[in-house]
């Protein structure tokens, strides 16, 4: 349909993506890299359905592509935070705060 926009929201949505796979790789540890997870999830997904529009116009790919990126915008804060206490209680052996509890694995260093 709209070739051009076609190709800049592509375009963007590959950016997005790379420069999230960049960051987490530049992080130190799983905990910092995790905020870049959400570049694609939060930004990129909302461009895929406007992608297919411009191919397909207004059509049940288009609303099954909306569809899925509304699960990845509702789910990306679930997954998040489900992700960072998995972390904590790898390093720690458990969820709740507890006197004492040492937060060196933020830096990435095992706790004592």
């Amino acid at each position: 349909m709209i070739d051009w926009l076609q190709n800049a929201v592509l375009a963007v949505l590959a950016l997005t993506c790379w420069l999230g796979c960049i960051g987490m790789l530049r992080m130190r540890n799983a905990t910092q890299a995790l905020h870049y997870v959400s570049l694609p999830s939060s930004i990129a997904a909302p461009l895929l359905p406007l992608a297919v529009w411009c191919v397909t116009g207004w059509s049940v790919a288009t609303l099954k592509a909306g569809l899925i990126a509304l699960f990845l915008l509702a789910s990306n804060s679930v997954v998040a935070h489900a992700t960072a206490r998995a972390f904590r209680v790898r390093k720690l052996g458990h969820w709740q705060p507890r006197e004492g509890d040492r937060l060196d694995y933020l830096d990435g260093s095992e706790p004592q």
